[in-house]
């Protein structure tokens, strides 16, 4: 009976300690909770802080709002202006100037891009033979050419690299037409002559379209 006694009184001190342990416990987490729930209280409404005095807390008086501030307005001036009449717009003494009709500026025609100089090669009693030099003096190729042989008391039997296109009007020919910048062909004629013919140093020249 004795051990039996024994074992049930073990068993009631063992339990009585977890007991106290577990109301200790409790206990501790009240407190932590209560803490926490004041912490953020604090920390969202600090006009609900608490301040402690000889153990007691009292709630943390409210921070009084600034006074509002007044701007000085300005004094109205005691004197009033009084309104000015409205100056009268002085009549204009200049005269407008008529616009100046611009004038259509004038195009200077461009310069010849062929020339033609005759050389005389061959003096007969009654015949001569003359070379033409047809040269490009432009800035750009010209694929054909044209020249005026009207000359006073000559007239034009046979040519060489000349093709007669009407009247005393003469072109090139298929193989000396075209012409580069600065490239020359020396075609030639021969004439029939009278008495006081006058061979020209040059004749006209133009490229042919």
């Amino acid at each position: 009976m004795r051990p039996w006694m024994d074992r049930a009184v073990a068993r009631g001190r063992i339990h009585g300690r977890l007991l106290l342990a577990l109301i200790v416990i409790a206990a501790i987490a009240c407190l932590v909770a209560v803490w926490q729930f004041g912490a953020l209280r604090d920390d969202e409404r600090p006009e609900y802080a608490e301040i402690a005095v000889d153990g007691t807390t009292v709630p943390a008086p409210e921070a009084e709002p600034d006074a509002p501030t007044t701007d000085a307005s300005p004094s109205p001036s005691p004197a009033s202006e009084s309104p000015s009449a409205p100056a009268e717009p002085e009549p204009s003494t200049t005269a407008a100037a008529p616009a100046e009709s611009s004038a259509p500026a004038e195009t200077t025609p461009a310069a010849s891009q062929c020339t033609a100089s005759l050389t005389l090669d061959d003096d007969g009693e009654t015949s001569i033979a003359v070379t033409v030099e047809v040269a490009n003096t432009g800035t750009e190729p010209i694929d054909g050419w044209e020249v005026l042989l009207d000359l006073e008391h000559l007239t034009v039997t046979s040519t060489w690299g000349l093709n007669r296109i009407e009247g005393d009007r003469y072109g090139d020919v298929f193989f000396n037409g075209a012409l580069d910048p600065g490239d020359g062909v020396d075609p030639s004629f021969r004439a029939d002559v009278e008495d006081g013919f006058d061979l020209p140093a040059t004749v006209p020249c133009t490229p042919s379209a």
